[in-house]
């Protein structure tokens, strides 16, 4: 089904100061009492937004009930979109009439519903109250569908507001695009889906024909059907990334690479560059910075904006923000696209934000602001902000807080100067900079129109808050050393002397380099993740046992130093800096050497004439076309001992050129192959197993080792007995699959099951693993997908799965058992027999 076998976003504790700061959330939610007990409200959060200037005071109140009220449950079908349709239709035409025929005090329930603001119905929310929920059995149903599809990968359960971004990026494949602040995933699968685009029906149609697909305005599919292109997703901390891998490995595509960075740092990529020519370095078509935030709009699950939130939240995460913004500019292409996304309503954190970065990439004419109506038009939304209010709290020596609406930087230094005279205890907070206010300009050419960012509220659609700018680089922009304020001060203090580079002063600036030319990471400035504290998603990991296959190699490879504009780094633009500074030495930084010691995994790949490699494609009849110097192994030395992987072509190209230069890499591959492990070896001619995570990959190029099955009889046995008997000589009850495996040798094949219609015919085509044992076969799929395949195709909600080799070892068990004890009871009459005649 698909390639599928088978997110939250949350405020962090930003206002800490601790050794945590490093990267991720620290530690769950621990509130005692339940969602439904929280007071929804926060008096300075209810100031903000009602006197900031965001909404007139009728809509104000609408949103502020939204706000207050239970956020809808929402879910996406995924997949390729033939697959996601076919699911779709089975949810529609099964579940929806049985929940309509619910009443609930004499009133009918109210289904689940499309979400019209996305195409073909694929995206669905469910308002219904839990209580009633509990009290019937049509949700109990529906409830396990869902649980099953989304084990699968057919559905993502995922907030309606952030499967917005990916949208507004406009993905094609064959594109190369890079998901900055990935975690916990949801965005990167979609983005996933976008890469590849319809590349199964283009690869069914290239393996039938000498076509080596085509590249057009529907995208490149020129590696002979397949996408050329390539996801790249990133998070920074390694429990968060963890979550990303567990997401995005259900979807099984081999274009995509997990790696775990500082994304305000994100390194540098190289590529492979002729003896003697300059070092190249990637650059994206697209990429996605949905950073972290403090998320406001997050209210509606989130217990901790009513119980903590502060403006201080905000100001603490704009230089953040903005570094990470600016070093997603600095990698996109020129002519690329990228989308800066926050579940945040607050200005400073989102138009404060994108202005920044627009003013000291050069301006609207480096870096555009795309006015993006056309993008799901169905969509309600509200225009970027030009005008707000910044909120601020100042104290008196720790007490006597009062609160402050500021409309620019002049009005908060004449507020300041006023109690700096008055009381010169009283603090403001320190992260009040000019950055933060609405952008002045000169000049209608120079104006940068933030009416043309995207505000979602939660009462436009029944959702929560949200914010998404699309900037497209238009030229290359100026670079200079990064500070962020600590540097910057620590900077100005510390004496020029001996061999030290001086970190302040005028900036050295150059133009950016060419399309693929890039600098690399400088020493990590570590940011504040967000908190990630989605129950669903963290439940069904524990469930599923994450655990990321870390290979984190490196040779100390120097690199070219990546730069910020300090103005970017301090959060503070300067417009009025256009002269040509002096410039000061470069600080070149190479990528931390890690030791490799304790390292779980390598990434290494096969040669292509690899002759094992060799045997087990010419088993299955692989065409030679199929590429055959992409296959890997995850230890240090390449050998074939467990799994064999499969990946695009880019991907191994960034993998072998960037494994020993620092970048950490968690994820990356299909399964292809499992070694198979049997006493009788000799009747094996490829011990090797297909799987199912990667057997679609492989399928359409395959000659040799392939069976049909045409009847939902023989599906439904295959799937409910495992090992039914397959004797060589003798009768079964495996149908047509029965007959065709008589003939094959033992091995592993491909059972293929072609869509069509009627009741007894199948709603879209799969391609199963089967194994042909001497006296059994065995279709190669776990426990849960067979009970999801069940559910799907039969309406099957809890099949016994009959298991015939673990009931013959149980009952050898057993058979065992009993005569030991049978043993026992002799051995101990055989004793009382032998005092019974001492005793006489």
């Amino acid at each position: 089904m698909g390639r599928g076998r088978g997110g939250g976003r949350g405020r962090g504790n930003f206002r800490g100061k601790g050794k945590n700061r490093g990267g991720g959330s620290r530690g769950g939610d621990n509130r005692s009492e339940s969602w439904s007990d929280i007071v929804r409200q926060n008096d300075l959060y209810e100031t903000y937004y009602r006197q900031g200037g965001f909404l007139e005071e009728e809509e104000f109140e609408k949103m502020w009930k939204a706000l207050a009220s239970d956020l809808p449950n929402s879910f996406r079908f995924t997949g390729t979109k033939s697959d996601a349709l076919a699911v779709r239709e089975i949810f529609k035409q099964r579940y929806i009439p049985k929940i309509q025929s619910v009443q609930f005090e004499g009133e009918p329930v109210l289904p689940p519903e499309s979400v019209p603001a996305f195409p073909d119905e694929l995206v669905w929310h469910m308002k219904t109250h839990k209580k009633i929920i509990r009290r019937h059995p049509p949700f109990a149903e529906f409830q396990k569908f869902l649980v099953a599809e989304t084990t699968s990968g057919n559905i993502s359960r995922q907030e309606v507001v952030s499967m917005i971004p990916p949208h507004f990026l406009d993905v094609k494949p064959g594109m190369v695009v890079l998901d900055m602040c990935a975690a916990p995933g949801s965005k990167s699968a979609q983005l996933a889906e976008m890469i590849h685009g319809d590349e199964e029906e283009r690869v069914k149609k290239a393996a039938n024909s000498d076509s080596h697909g085509t590249a057009d305005a529907d995208g490149d599919y020129t590696d002979d059907g397949r996408s050329t292109g390539l996801l790249i997703a990133n998070d920074t901390d390694y429990k968060r990334a963890g979550m990303l891998v567990h997401q995005v490995k259900r979807l099984n595509f081999p274009n995509l690479i997990v790696t775990q960075h500082d994304a305000s740092i994100f390194p540098s990529i190289e590529l492979p560059t002729a003896p003697g020519q300059k070092k190249q370095y990637l650059k994206f078509d697209r990429v996605l910075a949905d950073v972290p935030c403090s998320g406001d709009g997050t209210a509606r699950k989130n217990p901790n904006v009513w119980q903590k939130w502060t403006p201080r939240d905000g100001l603490g995460l704009h230089g953040l923000q903005l570094r990470i913004l600016f070093r997603g500019l600095q990698l996109l292409k020129k002519g690329g696209r990228l989308v800066y996304s926050t579940c945040s309503m607050n200005p400073v954190e989102n138009e404060a934000v994108v202005a920044s970065a627009i003013v000291a990439c050069g301006g609207v004419s480096k870096v555009r602001l795309v006015d993006c109506s056309d993008h799901l038009p169905n969509l309600v939304r509200k225009p970027g902000l030009n005008k707000w209010k910044v909120l601020d709290t100042s104290s008196l020596n720790g007490e006597g807080k009062t609160n402050h609406m500021f409309t620019s930087y002049e009005a908060f230094l004449k507020t300041k100067e006023k109690y700096d005279a008055e009381q010169p205890g009283r603090r403001f907070s320190d992260k009040l900079v000019p950055g933060v206010f609405p952008p002045t300009s000169t000049s209608e050419e120079e104006r940068i129109p933030l009416e043309n960012c995207v505000r979602v509220y939660p009462h436009l659609q029944d959702t929560g808050g949200f914010f998404i700018a699309v900037l497209e680089k238009l030229d290359d922009i100026k670079v200079a050393q990064p500070q962020n304020g600590k540097q910057s001060e620590a900077a100005k203090n510390k004496p020029e002397s001996g061999s030290a580079t001086p970190a302040t002063g005028p900036a050295s600036e150059q133009p950016e380099l060419s399309a693929v030319e890039d600098e690399a990471a400088v020493a990590p400035v570590s940011p504040t993740k967000r908190k990630f504290d989605d129950a669903e998603l963290e439940a069904s990991a524990k469930r599923l046992r994450v655990e990321p296959d870390v290979m984190d190699q490196s040779a100390g490879s120097e690199a070219p130093d990546s730069e910020v504009p300090e103005a970017v780094a301090n959060g503070t633009p300067n417009p009025e800096q256009k002269s040509e500074p002096k410039p000061e030495p470069k600080q070149v930084t190479k990528l931390k050497p890690e030791n490799q010691s304790n390292q779980k995994e390598y990434f290494e790949y096969l040669r292509g004439d690899d002759p094992t490699m060799n045997d087990i494609l010419d088993f299955f009849g692989i065409s030679p076309r199929f590429p055959r110097d992409r296959f890997m192994v995850k230890n240090k030395e390449g050998l074939l001992l467990n799994k064999i992987y499969y990946t695009s072509e880019l991907a191994k190209t960034i993998i072998s050129q960037n494994k020993e230069r620092g970048m950490k890499f968690i994820h990356c591959g299909v399964v292809m192959f499992v070694s198979h492990r049997i006493k009788d070896k000799d009747v094996l001619k490829a011990p090797w197993r297909l799987q199912n995570e990667g057997i679609q990959i492989l399928e359409p190029w395959a000659t040799k080792r392939i069976i049909t099955c045409k009847s939902r009889d023989t599906l439904h046995r295959m799937l409910i007995e495992m090992f039914p008997k397959l004797p060589r000589d003798g009768d079964h009850d495996l149908g047509e699959v029965g007959e065709q495996l008589m003939d094959l040798d033992i091995g592993c094949c491909f059972m293929r099951i072609e869509k069509s219609e009627g009741e007894e015919g199948f709603p879209f085509d799969m391609v199963l693993p089967v194994w042909r044992h001497p006296g059994s076969a065995n279709l190669m799929v776990d426990k849960d997908e067979r009970k999801a395949i069940l559910l799907r195709l039969f309406n099957e909600q809890n099949p016994h799965i009959i298991n015939h080799v673990l009931d013959k070892a149980k009952a050898a068990a057993e058979q065992e058992e009993a005569r030991e004890a049978v043993e026992v009871i002799e051995a101990e009459e055989n004793g009382s027999e032998v005092e019974n005649a001492g005793a006489a």
